[in-house]
């Protein structure tokens, strides 16, 4: 939490930076009107069951691949892993029906 002093110190930087540079200041108001827009963190859990089933399937070849050092395992582990991932990356961006 700021004190009174401070914010007061910040109103004059503002100003300041209004006066001395109002492009900086526009650009910085658009800025942040882009970033409001903005949805949320994306998660896992967000983006329904099949991505979440690949990447523990992803997960579990990975480990077993290299433990055994079975590079074609292991492989498929990574890709399954980033299949999954990129997934929940493109279902949890598109808008779901909310609850009835």
């Amino acid at each position: 939490m700021l004190s009174d002093r401070e914010r007061g110190v910040l109103a004059r930087i503002e100003q300041d930076l209004t006066v001395s540079d109002p492009d900086l200041v526009r650009l910085f108001g658009t800025l942040g009107q882009k970033r409001a827009g903005r949805p949320g963190p994306r998660s896992m859990s967000g983006a329904g069951v099949m991505p979440r089933v690949l990447l523990i399937m992803g997960l579990v070849l990975l480990l077993f691949g290299g433990a055994t050092a079975a590079i074609p395992i292991a492989g498929t582990g990574i890709v399954l892993t980033l299949l999954a991932l990129a997934l929940a990356y493109t279902e949890a961006s598109t808008p779901r029906p909310g609850p009835a």
